[in-house]
């Protein structure tokens, strides 16, 4: 995985805990012990029985405890979210929403696999909303924007924020296999994907994604400013 960790299936199994009681496997458990399977056996590897294992029971006690597989994966979205920075409220705006959409894109970026366990669906539990949802889109909104463009100018950021870690951390195609792939079509075919093969540092990501950010909400900040 470019960027991110994929894990190889020789990955030596994460250690078993001591056997846990039905009182003991809190959500904080499970989450923990998924997490830890991620990082050490990769997404593959991830089942509710595969958790039981680590905690010493079984997939039942798990399931009751989060219900499915989709809220196996929603208990860790939570979990991570819980450690999201908080953003002094006397921040400019734009200033306050880059730093916020950046932290979700380092949050994310660092949680891979577990966006692509999810295909797409949206982080939600009181961490998530409380940290990052609630406050970025009442840092929109208190800028003067109308309810409209704060909206949309918050669903711009996030999935830009989500498709930039989904193409790069959580994709197994290095850019540089994908320039490869371009040549062998015969780059001279392409003149302007040639050239800007040949100009433009792929190799920084976060910065490629920080600088569109920065882009996009200047931008709309300008626009709010312009009207009457």
């Amino acid at each position: 995985m470019h960027g991110g960790a994929r894990k190889s299936k020789n990955a030596p199994a994460a250690a078993r805990r001591p056997r846990a009681g039905a009182k003991s496997l809190s959500c904080e458990a499970v989450a923990e012990a998924a997490l830890e399977i991620l990082r050490n056996e990769g997404p593959d590897s991830l089942s509710l029985r595969r958790v039981g294992e680590i905690l010493g029971t079984n997939h039942v006690a798990v399931y009751r405890r989060c219900g499915s597989f989709d809220g196996l994966l929603d208990m860790c979205a939570d979990y991570v979210a819980r450690d999201f920075p908080a953003v002094a409220d006397d921040l400019d705006w734009v200033e306050a929403t880059q730093m916020r959409f950046e932290a979700a894109f380092d949050m994310w970026a660092e949680h891979a696999d577990l966006i692509l366990l999810m295909h797409g669906r949206a982080w939600l539990g009181v961490n998530i909303t409380s940290r990052f949802y609630e406050p970025a889109m009442h840092g929109i909104v208190a800028s003067g924007l109308p309810i409209d463009d704060a909206s949309g100018l918050f669903s711009t950021l996030y999935r830009l924020t989500i498709g930039s870690v989904v193409t790069t951390r959580a994709n197994h195609w290095a850019p540089g296999e994908s320039r490869e792939a371009l040549k062998q079509l015969g780059i001279e075919r392409f003149p302007t994907l040639a050239r800007v093969n040949n100009e433009v540092d792929y190799d920084d990501d976060r910065a490629t994604f920080c600088a569109a950010l920065r882009r996009i909400i200047v931008d709309m900040a300008r626009q709010g400013s312009e009207k009457p």
